[in-house]
């Protein structure tokens, strides 16, 4: 063990033969090389982290902060940004975490800027500007607490009241709303955010309100009854019918035949024609007696004058006139008749020979009539015609020796009842023309995933195995590069030394160590002395000075 170690003593020795200077440069390089290894390392072996949101205000970070400690998410604080950041697996998962808590709010002062001191010279028009966007503030902020919505902007253009002008322009206002990934605004809560922003502000119509989206889509409509407008509200009514039949369809052929076995689609006629009717009818047949009024009225002339209003009936003759000339004519009916007539007769002749006779006879009779009024409009979007398509998976069967499954189509049998369901399910009606379809078809089912996967260059993990692969061989280029040179400087000693005055001084000044130096061709077969003594003359004829030098320096030590 210690004739191992003597050579690596004696080698060290040689330290107290270099200069102070170059010493101190070599510990210095070495303990640079060390520090920057270490460095490198504590780099590689730490994940890299990226902000959550960056851009935040001062109260959104110590919220979000706040959010992330109780969830648990470890994070930092960058010293030059201020943001707050977390892993690179964890950005998207802290994200959630926050958007559930409805982080971040941000930060804008609504009518709290009213609360500040507004000191002194301030004028009416600084006064109304910082009123005006602190109602815009406000408002914003209660557009942006739905759902759907990211964040809100709001414009109010309000008129500046005068007592001298009666009617002028209203306010109107202009909503900009950016919208969550994935996410739309529909009809009505376009009309939500009109109305509140509406009633938020005097004087300002409903229809002086215009929102749009981040991809400057116009989301309202500027006259609701124009044909566009109408046209989208017929289409959209089209597609829910729609929708709500194909659900009536799944939801009933899902427990018979499994989930994601059935796909169906409806398309609907609508007529959205606006009609309106007005019809009033009778029935002749059914005509029954109201009323009835019969009038009768006999009079008679004793004068014997003409009586009435001038015409043909107060031109008749004198009643003995007609009395000689029906004399005839009456005897002839007296003889005919025979005695039993004759009294009757012979009362009306003498009646009639006194006074003429005036007789008028009136009937009135009303009727019933059936009679039916009806007004009659009808609803605007009437189905007129259904047709409905359903694509039926095969089914699973197992095989009860191999106990595989296999898919098998439907039996005839079981085609039929679905048909049948779907019909009753859809409301199907022959005379109006519907139509169901109903096939089997074995679904296509797709073995590659939903999402591509990420380029390796892009991928996290691989870019922290990356980063500690490249930490590993910085560290082992140092090793090798910087301190095995270095090692082998201060154990080998001074390099810049000529071999043969090292040898030299060995030799004289401490015959127990052997000689280190190449010996020479012609001293190859003498004596050890005589080996080292012409190891000295050919180092003195060599470089003289510094065996000179050498030697002073033992006289000096000696002496």
């Amino acid at each position: 063990m210690a004739e191992a170690t003597l050579p690596a003593l004696k080698q060290l020795r040689g330290l107290k033969d270099l200069p102070a200077v170059r010493q101190l440069a070599l510990l210095i390089g070495l303990a640079f090389a060390v520090a920057a290894g270490a460095a490198m390392f504590s780099w590689s072996q730490q994940p890299n982290y990226a902000p959550v949101y960056p851009g935040l205000a001062e109260k959104d970070s110590n919220e979000v902060a706040d959010a992330l400690r109780s969830a648990g998410i470890a994070f930092r604080v960058d010293p030059q940004s201020g943001s707050v950041t977390v892993r690179g697996d964890k950005v998207y998962e802290a994200r959630m975490r926050l958007a559930a808590q409805g982080l971040p709010k941000g930060s804008a002062m609504g009518f709290e800027m009213i609360q500040q001191d507004q000191g002194l010279g301030t004028s009416q028009f600084i006064e109304s500007a910082r009123y005006q966007l602190a109602l815009e503030t406000e408002l914003a902020r209660t557009v942006s607490s739905l759902q759907p919505v990211k964040s809100a902007r709001v414009h109010l253009a309000l008129p500046k009241a005068s007592p001298f002008v009666r009617s002028g322009e209203g306010a109107s206002a202009s909503v900009l709303v950016e919208l969550n990934p994935g996410r739309q605004l529909d009809q009505g809560q376009v009309s939500s955010i009109v109305h509140i922003v509406a009633s938020s502000v005097p004087d300002l119509n409903a229809s002086a309100v215009t929102v749009i989206d981040q991809y400057g889509h116009l989301l309202t409509q500027a006259d609701p009854d124009s044909e566009a407008a109408q046209s989208a509200a017929q289409f959209d009514q089209t597609h829910r019918l729609e929708a709500d039949y194909v659900r009536r369809v799944e939801q009933l052929l899902t427990p018979m035949l499994g989930a994601g076995r059935v796909s169906a689609q409806v398309a609907a006629d609508l007529d959205f024609s606006f009609v309106e009717e007005a019809r009033e009818s009778y029935k002749p047949d059914s005509a029954a007696v109201r009323s009835e009024q019969t009038s009768e009225d006999i009079s008679r002339n004793g004068s014997g004058a003409a009586l009435g209003i001038p015409g043909a009936t107060s031109n008749q003759p004198p009643a003995a006139a007609s009395k000689a000339a029906a004399a005839p004519a009456k005897a002839n009916d007296k003889n005919a008749a025979g005695a039993d007539t004759a009294p009757a007769a012979a009362a009306e002749t003498a009646g009639s020979s006194d006074q003429p006779l005036t007789q008028s006879h009136s009937s009135t009779r009303n009727y019933e009539l059936d009679r039916t009024v009806s007004h009659t409009r009808q609803p605007v979007g009437r189905l007129r015609r259904l047709s409905v398509a359903v694509l039926v998976d095969n089914l699973p069967q197992v095989d009860a020796k191999t106990r595989k499954t296999t898919m098998v189509p439907l039996a005839p049998e079981q085609m039929a009842k679905v048909q049948a369901l779907v019909k009753e399910a859809v409301g199907f009606n022959a005379d109006r023309g519907d139509t169901v379809s109903v096939q089997n078809a074995a679904f296509v089912t797709a073995d590659a995933p939903l999402l591509e996967p990420l380029p390796l260059w892009q991928r996290p993990e691989l870019r922290d195995i990356g980063r500690q692969g490249l930490g590993a061989l910085v560290v082992l280029a140092l090793i090798f590069a910087v301190l095995r040179p270095l090692l082998r400087t201060l154990v080998g000693g001074q390099r810049g030394t000529p071999a043969a005055v090292q040898t030299t001084a060995v030799a004289l000044g401490q015959e127990q160590l052997s000689l280190g130096g190449p010996v020479q061709a012609g001293a190859a077969g003498l004596a050890p002395y005589d080996q080292k003594l012409a190891l000295a003359r050919s180092a003195a004829g060599q470089d003289p000075k510094r065996v000179a030098q050498v030697v002073k320096t033992w006289l000096g030590e000696n002496g």
